[in-house]
């Protein structure tokens, strides 16, 4: 690193070849020290010692002080530009006219108070930082051409490149000094996935080092969602910083007109928030309306029935309150938050979604003619079924069954959102609750025709989606379909819903017991890498502890010396040739026969560091010194906290 510049005159010490005060050379340059313009009034303009028999040339007020012809002086700064050389050379004639000689070295440090002449260099348009420190040894006549050459203990100049000083890391906008940054785009991790079969190919003896860890699908989409919960944009215009208890607060959905904000479901602006709780910490979401003023304090009576329902189809709602944070009169209803989720019109009905299912029909998929799959449909079909008979049993009506207010949480997972909002909004005009079963019902049936038929618009007479339905879909869903949008009776109950709906219940059930297995048995193998973890960190408290240096226990010939040579075999393992050896396998394979090494008695070698002893030992033993010795530092810890 180049040495900092300094404001101050560097004294630097005379050569060899000035031997003393009686050296031929320092009697010359005395005798012709009359000819030459005493320091002090070059550089103070006056000279304190000129009564006192100073030796140097006074000249008088008329006279002018000899300066560089040809370089222009420097208006006077409180800080000298980092690209400027601020001595001449000291091959000049001036420099060496203007030499000091042996007995000014012990002088003090002389600072500028006035232009001294300078040679120019280009320098940036805007000035460096100064750093007033002197740099021991450091000839500032040195710096050039981008070289700073520093002289060290040997004599011998170090040449450090200065990189500030070249045209590409000087020039920025508008001239200024722009120092360029390696740009570094933020780590991917949700995206790391496992090697390819075809290049990794490892043999069959030994696992992927990915083979120990949850699946790469599991692991992405459980850190999609804790990235989508905790993640904020920044500043939002129009977004109050606290409502009620919640703070943090991040809007989810940004309409792209003032006509798009109003929805179609609600008839009314209902923009949609994350926030953060101050009471648990828990992060939940906020469904606004916007502009409604709550006329009769009963419309929340409803609520309380809403939230002592809870059902895995249904997003549970957990209060509603009336603010004013918005600058305007505003319902919020709060809700349970499920991160990186979507809409069933998103993920099916936008162009994009009907994209996939184009693209998933053309594989062969069951279900062509741009629906869904037959499979897929009626397992949506089963969880909405299942969540309109709890709503319907607890005396509840959805009342707002539509595509874009029911939420896909995972894999054909989908919940019922928005619920109890239309209740508080209708309350003086809400429909009987028979007739809302009805209708709960008739609004089930078209959106089992839009997941089945791409082309079904709402209000469209059902008998094309019907055809449709007919010529690629079972006879058991299109019964389904007709029956759901048949004219209200005592007999269209949810129930009967499920009945039709008969095998496809055991369906749902088989996959949601499979899913299950796979989820447990990645829970498993996260449980075994927790065994693991706390190994290392009783191991981490153990080895190197400085205060047990001279503790006999814990000399080369005692019990715990095990403890520090088995973490070398694990971890410090080398190669017939050498090389350290990084094989995840053999840690895992080694640690975990020592956390179940309680009863076993298989044995492993251990060897010093020096190579002169080795020790066979059971992996019950080593378990057991990690045991003993974790077990007297909890203890000590223990007891000095009891003192303190």
């Amino acid at each position: 690193m180049a040495a900092p510049r300094s404001a101050a005159i560097q004294i630097v010490r005379p050569p060899a070849t000035a031997v003393g005060p009686s050296s031929p050379a320092l009697k010359e340059r005395k005798v012709d020290a009359t000819q030459r313009i005493c320091r002090n009034v070059m550089i103070y303009g006056s000279c304190k010692f000129l009564d006192q028999g100073c030796a140097y040339y006074h000249p008088s007020a008329s006279d002018s002080l000899p300066s560089a012809p040809t370089t222009p002086p420097l208006p006077k700064k409180s800080t000298l530009n980092a690209g400027a050389q601020a001595y001449p050379t000291p091959d000049s004639k001036e420099a060496t006219r203007s030499g000091l000689g042996a007995e000014h070295v012990a002088a003090p440090v002389f600072v500028p108070k006035t232009p001294v002449p300078e040679v120019l260099t280009p320098a940036p348009a805007s000035p460096l930082p100064t750093v007033s420190a002197v740099a021991s040894e450091w000839q500032p006549n040195n710096y050039d051409n981008g070289l700073l050459s520093v002289s060290g203990d040997s004599g011998q100049p170090m040449v450090y490149e200065d990189t500030s000083m070249s045209y590409e890391h000087s020039q920025g906008a508008d001239g200024l000094y722009l120092p360029q940054q390696p740009f570094r785009k933020p780590l991917d991790h949700h995206l790391y996935v496992s090697p390819l079969p075809h290049v990794a190919n490892p043999p069959l003896t030994h696992q992927p080092m990915h083979a120990f860890f949850i699946p790469d699908d599991l692991r992405r989409a459980l850190t999609a969602r804790h990235e989508a919960a905790y993640f904020h944009p920044g500043p939002q215009p129009g977004v109050p910083q606290e409502v009620h208890v919640y703070h943090s607060l991040v809007r989810l959905e940004q309409p792209a007109s003032a006509a798009a904000g109003v929805s179609k479901v609600y008839h009314w602006p209902a923009p949609v928030y994350r926030g953060t709780s101050s009471v648990d910490g828990n992060v939940y979401c906020l469904r606004r309306i916007e502009g409604f003023k709550l006329v009769n304090e009963s419309a929340f009576s409803v609520v309380e029935t809403w939230r002592k329902l809870r059902h895995p189809n249904i997003v549970g709602l957990r209060e509603a309150f009336t603010s004013k944070a918005f600058n305007d009169n505003s319902l919020v209803m709060v809700y349970d938050f499920h991160p990186d989720s979507t809409t069933l019109h998103e993920e099916h009905l936008s162009p994009e979604g009907r994209r996939r299912n184009a693209l998933a029909n053309a594989a062969g998929a069951a279900g062509s003619g741009g629906g869904l799959p037959e499979r897929v449909v009626w397992s949506y079909v089963v969880q909405i079924a299942n969540a309109l008979k709890a709503m319907h049993s607890s005396g509840l009506a959805a009342r707002n069954l539509d595509p874009s207010k029911i939420l896909v949480t995972g894999k054909n997972r989908v919940r019922i959102n928005g619920c109890g909002l239309l209740d508080v909004i209708m309350y003086e005009s809400a429909a009987p609750l028979a007739v809302a079963h009805q209708e709960d019902l008739v609004a089930f049936g078209k959106l089992v025709i839009s997941l089945c038929c791409d082309f079904f618009q709402p209000g469209q007479h059902p008998a094309a989606p019907l055809e449709h339905i007919k010529r690629h879909y079972s006879p058991d869903l299109q019964a389904l379909v007709l029956f759901l949008i048949s004219k209200p009776s005592a007999m269209k109950t949810v129930d009967e819903v499920v009945r039709l709906a008969g095998m496809r219940v055991l369906n749902e059930l088989d996959a949601m017991q499979s899913y299950n297995d796979v989820l447990e048995s990645a829970l498993g193998g996260e449980l075994e890498n927790g065994r693991i973890a706390r190994l290392l960190m009783k191991m981490g408290f153990i080895n190197e502890r400085p205060e047990f240096d001279m503790d006999p226990r814990w000399a080369e010939t005692g019990d715990r010396y095990v403890i520090k040579l088995f973490r070398d075999h694990v971890f410090h393992s080398v190669g017939a040739d050498g090389k350290p050896v990084i094989d995840l396998s053999h840690v895992l394979t080694l640690l975990n026969k020592l956390d179940a090494g309680a009863r076993s008695r298989e044995r492993v070698m251990l060897m010093s560091r020096d190579g002169q002893s080795c020790l066979v030992v059971e992996f019950r033993d080593i378990h057991k010194c990690i045991e003993a010795a974790y077990g007297e530092l909890r203890n000590a810890g223990l007891a000095g906290t009891m003192r303190h």
